[in-house]
């Protein structure tokens, strides 16, 4: 059995209309294609015994059992593989429920598909599958494959640990989703942008756009905020900062017993210790503390409990008491069996996964229990009450209990002034009090610390009293009602046309007075600048444009490459545009067929907004067939007003786009709104280029449904020019001496066949052309390709490519020459493996009013060749 490859998609997919986040794992099961799991002796029954949780998949049958009955019926190893997949990662605490596995077109080749939560995780649980099923079918040892799995398991409990949001973060996000904000995770830890491009907001953790870096830094100080506080009429501990160990007792003597002992500008707990009564634990206090500071407070304990105030955007939203990880004694058990059976509680988990963590016996613990004359195999008596840390942490094991509902009015007062003193947008207030029910100013409690970017966990999942949806009022702060958290996407697809008709809707939104971000085949650009070269129409470079502030609007060329390989780098869009279908690339990646490739395709029109457009070519049935899978409206363009999906539109009262008596023009319903002549758009070649009438047709009609107007779109069209500089490699003609060059990204028969329409339209004295041998075509398209150039060009010069993606060269030029044959045309052809070579030579021969046609694969560098020869030229008069 071999795993070919692992994919993770991110993003709205073609495997699943709901599930963006899946694993693809292309599995050769090798042996196991001849050997369903009814041929394998036992396997039906280690299986059930090392997962009993499988009686739970329905699979097909849509019942419980009804995975265990295909699994008896006899099944594929792939499809096992999936269910494996899914109930490990239940297992490690990540409850996934869909799958689907299929057989591509090589024989026991399977691409086995299931969802995650977790990427890294679902990367693991696909290898840990495979090896689970290799176990359970070849080994009878079961408490071995036992073994194996709790191993694995609990590393996908510390995976998820390491990779995933923590509980603040995890909030702040799944109440930004909740209200369909977009969010983009900014690097492994909890950085994270909520909205796209000029809307967007940062967080990390509790710290958010909005906060107040001065106030920040004096939260850090612990001395800074209890002086001002204190400055303020706040009630603060008395303390002192030191930094020898030489001044520790006089300053203890100072403060008297019991104190407190921390780092000045720690955070979170750390360094901290409570509860100090002895000079030797105030000196193992002092020595822990030095390691997280130069400087140490040593403080006066206030008498009462532990309080974490919440405040929020100067209001105060939770309050919670916080206890220590504790054990209390039952009279007959030992102090390690109490916090086994602390621990047994189904409330705590491995670090974040549920409501509590489990207590971990450290040092500390151990010093604790040491301080109090027992060991871990003490029995406690019973009813006393032991702590086993010295701080109120959950992430260590403590817990809490919800006390909003009991707060004070002039607490609240209190701590809401607090936030303001300090500054902070987000603010954690720990207070020492009997109570919070009584003024503190009369029970004698008090401020010790104010904590910038305070964790929500004790607020979120107390483990008694009501959870505070706290996320809640983050999100209502940076977004309050009426702003918007997204910006316009156009998302454009298809085989032939995509990059013109990008840049195109680009030029448009940009004469419109907006900041356009777009990615093309050639690049991606924020204004008028070139930020990245290279084919970007994948999703990495879609979220470079929306995570880009100044970006106002994204339009997005969008392949099938970045599709298949991870989906969409967005979650819907505004506009989806699908310019046709043809054959181009198939064979690769599973798409063996044009339905296939629609398929893929179709991924853009699936993900429109219900308030959304999607604007389909009504001549292309496969594009036009998208319809069914729109949740959003539906536009059609089409070079025929009088086709029958058109005039079906029309009598809908709906909205197309039409080339009718050479005028683009706009239907609604059967009124027609003519938008611009054809003659006077310069892209088209006064409309000899059929193919760009498409183009602008499907451009006008994506700019008129978003709301552009009319002088705005005509303004676009008329300025926009086939040129190197607005369209590079898209139908560009320059002269060069007394003949001219045109360079096009025509890369597939279907793209070439209106290009040289077009081309005979010139009549030109003689057409030479240079065709470029790539290797990522399937063998009829590349004889094709080679058959169509023949019976256009009087001479054809063929080059190496640049993407031979596993052919040989000889291999590809074959296939070319076999194609050209087929023409049944005598031309002159040339084999010139260098581009430089290749071009440089038809320039030379070239004779006067000749036609020169480089079909690119590279676009810049073969306008980098063309310039360079004509200012060689140039030097040369």
């Amino acid at each position: 059995m071999n795993i070919h490859e692992i994919r993770t998609l991110r993003g709205p997919n073609y495997w699943s209309g709901y599930w963006k986040k899946l694993i693809i794992m292309r599995l050769d099961i090798d042996d196991y294609e001849e050997k369903p799991t009814d041929k394998i002796d036992g396997f039906y029954e280690r299986m059930r015994e090392i997962l009993p949780g499988l009686q739970t998949h329905g699979c097909s049958y849509g019942e419980d059992g009804g995975f265990l009955r295909r699994v008896k019926e006899g099944t594929w190893a792939g499809h096992v593989i999936e269910h494996f997949a899914l109930e490990i990662q239940t297992q490690a605490g990540m409850d996934v429920g869909y799958g689907r596995t299929r057989e591509t077109s090589d024989p026991g080749v399977y691409n086995v598909v299931f969802a995650y939560m977790e990427e890294e995780v679902g990367r693991f649980a696909a290898r840990a599958a495979v090896r689970l099923f290799l176990d359970l079918a070849e080994n009878t040892d079961i408490e071995k494959i036992r073994a194996k799995l709790e191993r694995d398991v609990q590393e996908m409990r510390e995976i998820r640990e390491d990779v995933r949001f923590g509980p603040s973060t995890g909030s702040i996000v799944e109440e930004a989703d909740s209200r369909d904000i977009p969010y983009i995770r900014l690097n492994d830890q909890s950085l994270v942008q909520l909205g796209y491009g000029i809307h967007q907001k940062r967080i990390q953790a509790t710290t958010t756009s909005n906060t107040n870096m001065i106030s920040v830094d004096i939260a850090g100080d612990k001395a800074a905020t209890k002086n001002l506080l204190g400055q303020m009429g706040v009630p603060v501990p008395t303390g002192y900062e030191i930094r020898d160990e030489e001044d520790l007792e006089r300053t203890v003597d100072r403060v008297g017993f019991p104190v407190v002992i921390k780092p000045l500008d720690g955070n979170h707990g750390k360094g901290a210790t409570i509860g100090i009564e002895t000079l030797e634990d105030a000196k193992n206090a002092f020595v822990k503390a030095k390691e997280y500071s130069r400087w140490i407070i040593v403080e006066k304990q206030l008498i009462g409990s532990d309080f974490r105030a919440l405040v929020v955007n100067n209001r105060l939203i939770a309050v919670a008491e916080r206890l220590p990880a504790h054990i209390v004694g039952d009279g007959s058990s030992t102090i390690r069996e109490l916090i086994d059976k602390t621990n047994a509680d189904p409330r705590r988990g491995y670090g974040h996964e549920n409501v509590l963590t489990q207590i971990s016996i450290d040092q500390q613990t151990e010093r604790l229990i040491k301080a109090k004359n027992h060991s871990l195999e003490s029995v406690l008596a019973k009813d006393e009450v032991l702590n086993l840390k010295t701080t109120a942490n959950i992430s260590t094991g403590g817990t809490a209990i919800d006390r909003t509902d009991e707060i004070h009015p002039e607490n609240k007062f209190l701590f809401e002034r607090i936030a303001r003193i300090i500054g902070l947008d987000i603010a954690g207030i720990d207070v020492i009090a009997p109570n919070v029910s009584e003024p503190l100013t009369e029970n004698g409690g008090g401020i010790i610390e104010v904590n910038a970017a305070p964790g929500f966990r004790m607020h979120l999942s107390p483990s008694e009293g009501i959870g505070r949806n706290v996320a809640e009022h983050v999100i209502d702060m940076l977004f309050p009602p009426g702003v918007s958290s997204r910006i316009p996407i156009f998302a454009i697809t298809g085989t032939n046309g995509k990059t013109t008709t990008t840049r195109l809707i680009a030029h448009i939104l940009k004469n419109s007075g907006k900041t356009v971000g777009f990615t093309t085949t050639d690049g991606t650009y924020i204004g008028n600048n070139q930020i990245v070269t290279g084919d970007n129409t994948g999703p990495i470079s879609a979220q470079l444009v929306l995570r880009d502030p100044t970006v106002e609007v994204a339009v997005l060329e969008t392949a099938r490459g970045g599709i298949i390989r991870a989906g969409l780098g967005f979650d819907h869009c505004d506009v989806g545009v699908v310019t046709n279908i043809a054959s181009d690339h198939l064979g690769m990646k599973d798409v063996n067929t044009l339905e296939d490739l629609a398929r893929v395709k179709s991924v853009v029109p699936r993900s429109v907004s219900k308030k959304g457009y999607a604007v389909l070519n009504a001549e292309d049935e496969l594009v036009y067939q998208m319809k069914e899978m729109v949740d959003g409206h539906l536009v059609y363009f089409s070079m025929d007003e009088n086709h029958p999906n058109i005039q079906r539109q029309a009598k809908r009262g709906r909205v197309s786009c039409v080339f009718e008596n050479g005028f683009i023009t706009i239907l609604k319903g059967h009124w027609k709104v003519r938008v611009e002549k054809v003659i006077n758009i310069p892209l088209t070649f006064g409309g000899k280029a059929e193919f760009m009438i498409q183009n602008v047709l499907a451009a006008t009609l994506a700019a008129f449904v978003h709301g552009v107007s009319l002088e705005d779109i005509r303004v676009g069209l008329t300025t926009f020019t086939p040129s190197t500089a607005q369209t590079p490699g898209r139908l560009n003609i320059v002269e060069i001496r007394d003949f001219h060059v045109l360079m096009d990204f025509a890369h597939n028969p279907e793209g070439f066949k209106g290009l040289s329409k077009f081309i005979k339209n010139l009549n030109s004295s003689k057409l030479t052309g240079i065709l470029s041998g790539v290797g990522d075509r399937r063998d009829e398209d590349l004889s094709e390709m080679g058959r169509l150039t023949a019976e256009t060009f009087d001479k054809l010069i063929i080059r190496r490519g640049n993407y031979l993606r596993g052919r040989t060269q000889e291999e590809v030029f074959n296939l070319l020459e076999q194609g050209v044959k087929e023409s049944g045309r005598k031309i002159d052809l040339q084999f010139i493996e260098e581009s430089k070579e290749a071009i440089f030579t038809a320039f030379d021969d070239a004779q006067k009013d000749e036609l020169v046609v480089i079909l690119a694969d590279t676009v810049s560098k073969d306008i980098e060749l063309v310039d360079q020869y004509r200012d060689e030229m140039e030097m040369e008069k």
